[in-house]
């Protein structure tokens, strides 16, 4: 009976108590975009035959997709929570993306429902005036900017700066580190040859579906029947399934599109769990997350030693050192990664039981939380919690010391990812190359001075010798004239 009563004020507890939010990451794909390849470039169709404006473009479906999740993070994170500010506050955030137009387009969708039409900024009247630029314009635009009432962009809408991830910051290695694109091919070779589901999938693919696939495309055509093509003929179908595509050419060519959809999904799954990071030590997942984990981990700390100290937050935010969310736009692949690694780590590594897929527009929050009832008492770090979700699913739920420790301790540090991308190695071969272009200007300045300096040589000698004989000639006709 006791044990019932305890249970029960456990679970009374536990509903009355509120959480606090403090800090927040958004790890989130893209929404849903045209295929990546074209199986014929000239007539711009896909691997289902069905043509698109531009591969890997975001689609009209893929921005409305990232206004909805827009509009539900502003629910949670403004409206419900007065986490954030109803209005844009660029020192309360963090905006990453790729450099892909489809996740850059992806947080630009997304960022207008979570800051929409009416949260802009208005300005006075005599600013009015003076919102002109220095152009002698070749239209009248009074008309059009009278429309605009007194907001300095249409409907009042909000801008927010996009932080776009390149080369040289390395927060993400698989897309956007060229230079070590090498080592993710690596890895996926090598994980083909141990994933037995992944092969035997490929292999009842086309043993089910090779006539049918050459009469889509034809028995002429030089395309090879390997993992790649089933690939791109995933992308495409499950692209072109998003879309609602009609896909006649499929039918044609006798497949049920039901049961390829069952099989393109299984193999997205087995894609990123199996091939690309299916190693033991998810080489590939720790590279992809490192450096944005160790970023997410200073921020955490920095708002939760502000929460603690009762700082004011209008002062603590001036520098722009502690911001309250994070939001960070990408793809499949790195939403993949950041799974798989948090499963190695906290699952024993059991991706075939905790491992799900991102579909288009997926999210992933890291929300740290702590209860409301010390707002103003004393507060350790022990008070902090953090909760994982995936697409709102409580993917994990973990104290913030036991996380933080947990993780740090299975990051790589630069090091050894220059270790493993041979950054280090390139830049050797760099410096190298370039000292050798020195090398060589140097010896072709020496050589090139060289030669003015036995030219200018020879024209001097060569007039001194002329002028010689000159003065011979000159000579001897004097002497003859003196004779005379």
């Amino acid at each position: 009976m006791s044990l019932i009563l305890l249970y029960l004020f456990s679970l009374l507890t536990t509903m009355l108590c509120e959480d606090r939010l403090i800090f927040v990451l958004t790890h989130f794909r893209h929404g849903a975009r045209a295929p990546q390849k074209y199986f014929d470039d000239t007539l711009k169709v896909d691997y289902a035959l069905e043509k698109w404006d531009s591969p890997g473009e975001l689609t009209a479906m893929g921005k409305r997709m990232h206004y909805a999740l827009g509009l539900r993070n502003r629910e949670r994170y403004i409206t419900n929570t007065s986490f954030l500010s109803p209005k844009f506050d660029p020192h309360e955030m963090l905006i990453y993306s790729t450099r892909f137009n489809r996740t850059l387009l992806s947080v630009a969708a997304q960022l207008q429902g979570l800051y929409p039409f009416g949260t802009g900024e208005e300005l006075e009247s005599d600013q009015i005036e003076k919102s002109k630029p220095p152009l002698n314009l070749s239209y009248d635009v009074e008309s059009d900017l009278a429309d605009l009432n007194n907001y300095s962009l249409p409907g009042k809408m909000s801008l927010a700066p996009i932080r776009m991830i390149n080369d040289l910051e390395r927060k993400m290695i698989i897309y956007d580190i060229s230079s070590c694109l090498w080592k993710r091919d690596e890895m996926r070779e090598k994980n083909l040859k141990d994933s037995e589901p992944l092969k035997k999938l490929v292999q009842d693919f086309f043993a089910n579906y090779t006539d049918n696939l050459k009469k889509l495309y034809g028995t002429d055509h030089d395309k090879k029947f390997d993992i790649h093509l089933f690939d791109n003929f995933c992308d495409a179908f499950i692209a072109g399934r998003t879309e609602l595509k009609e896909m006649k050419n499929l039918t044609e060519a006798g497949f049920n599109k039901d049961k390829i959809l069952y099989t393109c999904l299984e193999f997205m799954k087995l894609n990123f769990r199996d091939w690309i990071s299916g190693d033991e030590e998810r080489v590939l997942p720790t590279l992809e997350s490192s450096k944005m984990m160790r970023e997410m981990i200073h921020y955490m700390r920095e708002r939760i030693n502000a929460d603690m100290k009762n700082e004011n937050i209008s002062l603590e935010l001036q520098d722009y050192s502690r911001p309250k969310m994070i939001m960070v736009s990408a793809h499949d692949s790195t939403t993949s990664m950041w799974e798989m690694f948090l499963i190695k780590i906290f699952f024993n590594n059991d991706a075939n039981k905790y491992y799900e897929f991102p579909t288009f527009a997926t999210q992933l929050s890291f929300e740290v939380v702590r209860d409301k009832s010390l707002d103003n008492k004393t507060k350790t770090e022990d008070d902090y919690t953090i909760n994982f979700y995936f697409n709102d699913r409580l993917f994990l739920n973990k104290s913030v010391n036991e996380f933080i420790k947990t993780v740090e301790d299975n990051l790589y540090s630069d090091e050894k990812i220059n270790e493993i991308c041979k950054f280090d190695a390139k830049k050797d071969e760099q410096e190298e190359e370039k000292g050798l272009y020195f090398s060589l200007m140097i010896v072709f300045a020496a050589t090139t001075g060289l030669f003015l300096i036995l030219t200018i040589f020879f024209i001097i000698k060569a007039t001194r010798s002329k002028n010689s004989e000159i003065i011979n000639k000159e000579g001897k006709l004097l002497n003859s004239y003196e004779g005379n």
